[in-house]
């Protein structure tokens, strides 16, 4: 059974470069390796970020991968168990690092459209002159009457 090992070390060598190039903020962008998100291909400086996040976790799944591939090696009966959980922890992790990536992607895209949209508006208008130049909505009339009426008649059934 050489093949389990084989396929481990080769899926957990895979998984321990490219997790070590986005940890370091060295992982080219490309279509094949990465995170697959919109977010995260708008700039590079999104595709470093959200990379720089989930490549940790990445090296963990590799290092995961890594130890089933070692006991598969010498695994017989039952310590087959211990190469199929690690399996699953690596693909746990893979897909962790993954969702930690494509949310970091997603803030940080939205941090840059707050401040895109802050400083095209002026800021805040609460520095001063902001009152004067616009005009103040006027907040809309309640008719008491009818919210007492439409109390009561909810209290009665």
């Amino acid at each position: 059974m050489i093949v389990v090992p084989i396929l481990l070390f080769a899926l957990a060598a895979v998984v321990i470069v490219v997790g070590g190039l986005a940890t370091l903020k060295k992982l080219p962008g490309n279509s094949v390796f990465g995170l697959r998100v919109h977010e995260a291909r708008k700039s590079p400086e999104a595709w470093i970020t959200a990379h720089a996040v989930a490549g940790p976790v990445w090296l963990v799944a590799g290092a995961s991968l890594t130890f089933g591939a070692l006991v598969s090696l010498q695994a017989s009966g039952f310590m087959w168990v211990i190469p199929a959980v690690t399996t699953v922890v690596g693909t746990i992790a893979l897909s962790y690092g993954a969702n930690l990536g494509a949310r970091t992607a997603v803030l940080y895209d939205q941090n840059v459209s707050a401040k895109k949209n802050a400083d095209t508006t002026g800021g805040c208008c609460s520095s001063g002159g902001g009152a004067e130049t616009h005009d103040i909505a006027e907040a809309p009339s309640v008719d008491v009457n009818a919210l007492r009426q439409a109390a009561r008649q909810a209290d009665n059934q």
